[in-house]
């Protein structure tokens, strides 16, 4: 199941949160698949269907089920709105990920897709309520990953389809323009997590006063590229580094280009701090020298440095 898969991925950090060994967990997984939706079944949840889960907790605590358990039948369906409430605990969280995947891939296999302002199976929310637990509990949840794994358990669906429909839902999540959620999008993130820290560390840096102007710098290294398909396998000559400028720019960046960051925005400044280099080869150094291998060199150099701005955004999608 998706649950037992996402408990796999993600066993220490549900050991860690739950405090129990891993063969008390999976026992209580175990007996959450068995009862998790039994009070649907229910002629209370038949009449009030508002109240599925709620029921469910109140007869799994009635009948002496672990509270654990109890909890998470409840605690399945969160987040039931915009601003509602998160479930309480991995145990939880597992369950309501599962729940929101299953119908979100059931649902695209049968091609019932929200189309405009229709969304009878409210799917937007369930996708916006996967991204929001993954990123409060900080659970790394690949999305092309968790839909490409579970794949098989469905009939055949566009499955690029689903990952876009998860990516537009980061768009509202955040107060910046939207431009900075789409670059990072553009980097080739897919990971929930990762994408939320990036797109606060690039929205961060894009309310300072000089950011335009940095932009502007760095978008001309990706126009000089746009005709290459660049890869960091493609070799940097240091014996080829002919003018002052570009030997200048080369140490910078081979100085940075190998440390290890703690986040994402000593990342950026570190990036963000080639800019005087970059802007004095620019004024100094002919990149479409008549001299091929020159020429190819100087790419690569300017290659190398979008490709490292690329991995926490893609600049040239940035309009601010």
């Amino acid at each position: 199941s998706i649950a037992a898969n996402l408990f796999q991925s993600h066993k220490s950090e549900v050991l860690a949160n739950l405090a129990k060994e891993e063969g008390v967990v999976e026992k209580l997984l175990t007996r959450l698949f068995e009862v998790s939706k039994a009070d649907l079944m229910s002629e209370m949840v038949y009449e009030f269907t508002e109240l599925q889960g709620v029921v469910g907790y109140y007869y799994a605590t009635k009948l002496g089920e672990d509270p654990l358990v109890a909890l998470a039948i409840k605690e399945q369906y969160l987040p039931d709105g915009e601003d509602a409430d998160l479930p309480s605990n991995h145990l939880s969280s597992l369950i309501a990920l599962a729940v929101k995947l299953d119908a979100l891939m059931g649902l695209f296999s049968i091609d019932q897709i929200p189309t405009g302002s229709r969304d009878p199976f409210a799917l937007r929310r369930a996708a916006t309520g996967i991204i929001r637990i993954a990123i409060e509990n900080n659970i790394n949840l690949n999305i092309e990953q968790i839909i490409k794994s579970n794949a098989t358990l469905y009939k055949s669906y566009d499955q690029e389809a689903l990952v876009n429909f998860f990516l537009e839902r980061f768009y509202p999540l955040y107060e910046t323009n939207t431009s900075v959620v789409k670059a990072v999008i553009s980097s080739g993130e897919r990971d929930i997590v990762e994408l939320d820290k990036k797109i606060k560390a690039i929205a961060a840096v894009a309310v300072t006063s000089d950011f335009k102007e940095l932009m502007s710098l760095f978008k001309r290294v990706a126009n000089i590229i746009k005709d290459m398909s660049p890869s960091l396998k493609d070799a940097i000559d240091d014996s080829l580094l002919a003018e002052t400028a570009e030997k200048e720019l080369f140490h910078a960046y081979n100085k940075i280009k190998g440390q290890t960051y703690d986040s994402y925005e000593e990342q950026l400044d570190a990036l963000i701090g080639l800019a005087p280099q970059l802007a004095n080869f620019f004024d100094n150094v002919m990149v479409n020298a008549e001299d091929e291998k020159l020429k190819k060199n100087r790419k690569n150099l300017i290659a190398h440095i979008y490709l490292s701005f690329k991995s926490i955004a893609d600049i040239k999608e940035i309009t601010i």
